[in-house]
């Protein structure tokens, strides 16, 4: 497969040069000529391969592998998806899909239930967080995979499935039939209250919805009282349909406020976005969370309220994407995405990190350094970056996570251990009440060390690959007792790697035992216990003052409240 789609990759790129090489004696310029010429050279390179290749092969698969191997010389936001993903590509910008409405994790070879969401068929049936998934419709899915699990859950609204799982802390698999409804995602996946009536909304993705999913989540915490400053948390949202990033931004600012503008290469391109709909709050004191996973519309709704003096940001540099993409049809039902403008908000910049059109000789791209970014001014006239991202008012870094701690959630160590703690246990009353011991901490290292968990092999193989040189270059006799040394020290030891981060490890425990207990509300509710841009944001919101000079230009201080 991959000989295939690298024939079919060099073939049209070399395709493309040759025919700029031909066209430079008569039409260099003429961009139409080109393009006709890399379709005729791309339908008789798949005529060729699709007759004389050795092996059969998926002429629909390979073609889109393909396209979207050619579309990524231009950037990673332009994309082919064939008729075969649009319900994915649905999914993506409507929230919307016919399924059992249930959030999946693959642990090894093993698919379980994340997390049944509220009101589902998933919910309906029994489905719990922690069990596994062992057949479908009959056939078996161990070992599976997510994305095989996930499509043979999602199917037409009304028809029914049938699945056989291990529940949680049980021996004997139990059969379920379940009907599959039009499952709609709340983006807003946690809202609370903090502190003095700070409320605090996270925010997910941006579809369709997103935007009245916040308005919804805002209502909620304002029902029981008027709230006295607000958090938006963006971290780790990447983005999505453009309309919800304006239509979040008009909650807190005056209808027909300029939030954005568009420019392309063609003058249908440009385009000025304003909000549309009446705020629900002018003078809300508002704080937004972001990190560098926020990205597109996250950016957006970030950048946005910054330049336009509305928001304190908190946190670390967003991602920096200021590409605006458009979709177009194309024949037998597939879809184009193309980057099609860049965006620029209210006080002028584009964010945009990687400049795409110009690459570095091995492909690579880079990023725009400090030195060459321009200032410009916000609506106080407070001073901000383009390129690189929207950078927060209060920088607060995400905390690092070591090797040791990133492979027990990544391999779902903790996922699996936390099923085991809640098996026969009450339901607590609140996620406050979910307490570790230090008997059952114990017994989770005694787990994974008498377990296959590995972590740590990067250094090691980096140390062998350095006395590998070593011994090449003539160091080997003077260095062993050195080598040595380090590779000692270099040796995965659970308990003393994981001993510095013990708290940690409890915080994250104790947090997947509550989304068994109380779905990803728990979950939240028990990591943001100690988040430090959610205590920081909280502090500012309630201290007017400090609030106020965040939102001054250096140097002025107007004594307004």
């Amino acid at each position: 497969m991959n000989k295939i789609l690298s024939l079919l990759t060099a073939g049209l790129l070399s395709g493309l040069c040759l025919s700029a090489v031909a066209q430079s004696d008569k039409t260099p310029t003429d961009p139409q000529l080109a393009t006709s010429r890399a379709i005729d050279i791309y339908r008789s390179v798949l005529g060729n391969v699709s007759t004389l290749y050795v092996d059969t092969f998926d002429m629909e698969k390979v073609s889109a592998q393909g396209l979207n191997m050619t579309l990524s010389q231009l950037d990673p936001y332009t994309n082919f998806f064939p008729e075969s993903d649009r319900a994915d590509f649905a999914f993506m910008t409507t929230g919307e899909y016919g399924g059992i409405g249930a959030y999946i994790l693959q642990v090894d070879s093993v698919v379980y239930v994340r997390e049944p969401m509220p009101g589902s068929p998933a919910a309906k049936a029994g489905l719990r967080s922690g069990d596994a998934f062992l057949e479908i419709d009959g056939k078996s899915v161990v070992p599976g995979t997510a994305s095989m699990i996930s499509d043979k859950l999602k199917g037409p609204v009304g028809t029914d499935v049938r699945v056989s799982i291990l529940p949680v802390g049980a021996t004997k698999p139990v059969e379920k039939t379940l009907s599959r409804a039009n499952v709609v995602v709340d983006q807003v996946v946690y809202s609370a209250i903090y502190g003095d009536r700070i409320g605090y909304i996270r925010l997910s993705s941006f579809t369709d919805k997103s935007a009245a999913d916040v308005r919804r989540a805002y209502e909620r915490l304002s029902s029981s009282g008027k709230l006295k400053g607000l958090v938006l948390d963006l971290r780790g949202n990447t983005g999505g349909v453009l309309d919800g990033a304006i239509d979040i931004v008009g909650m807190f600012v005056p209808k027909g406020t300029k939030v954005m503008e568009t420019k392309g290469r063609l003058p249908q391109s440009g385009q000025e976005y304003r909000t549309t709909t009446d705020p629900v709050s002018l003078d809300l004191p508002l704080t937004v969370l972001i990190n560098g996973s926020s990205a597109s519309s996250s950016e957006i709704v970030a950048g946005s309220l910054q330049d336009l003096d509305r928001a304190v940001l908190i946190g670390s540099k967003s991602f920096g994407k200021g590409l605006v993409q458009s979709t177009r049809p194309t024949p037998y039902n597939g879809i184009l995405k193309v980057t099609v403008a860049r965006y620029y908000i209210p006080s002028g910049r584009c964010i945009q990190q990687l400049d795409y059109s110009h690459r570095n000789p091995d492909g690579s791209v880079a990023a725009v350094p400090d030195s060459l970014t321009k200032t410009f001014h916000t609506a106080a006239g407070r001073i901000v970056r383009d390129g690189g991202g929207i950078r927060p008012d209060i920088k607060i870094e995400d905390e690092i996570l070591t090797e040791p701690i990133l492979s027990m959630s990544r391999k779902g160590a903790l996922f699996r251990y936390a099923g085991h703690l809640v098996s026969g246990r009450p339901t607590p009353s609140s996620y406050r009440d979910i307490v570790i011991s230090d008997a059952e901490y114990e017994a989770l290292l005694d787990t994974l060390e008498a377990g296959d968990f590995r972590y740590g092999e990067m250094s090691a193989k980096a140390l062998d690959q350095l006395r590998e040189l070593a011994d090449y270059e003539g160091y080997a006799e003077g260095s062993k007792a050195e080598f040595d040394a380090l590779r000692a020290k270099l040796s995965p030891s659970l308990r003393r790697d994981i001993a510095p981060h013990k708290q940690l490890v409890l915080d994250m425990l104790r947090g997947e035992m509550a989304m068994h207990f109380f779905g990803s509300q728990g979950y939240y509710a028990v990591m943001m216990e100690t988040d430090p841009s959610l205590k920081e944001a909280v502090r500012v919101l309630g201290d007017r003052k400090s609030y106020r000079d965040l939102l001054t230009p250096k140097g002025r201080s107007d004594g307004k409240e």
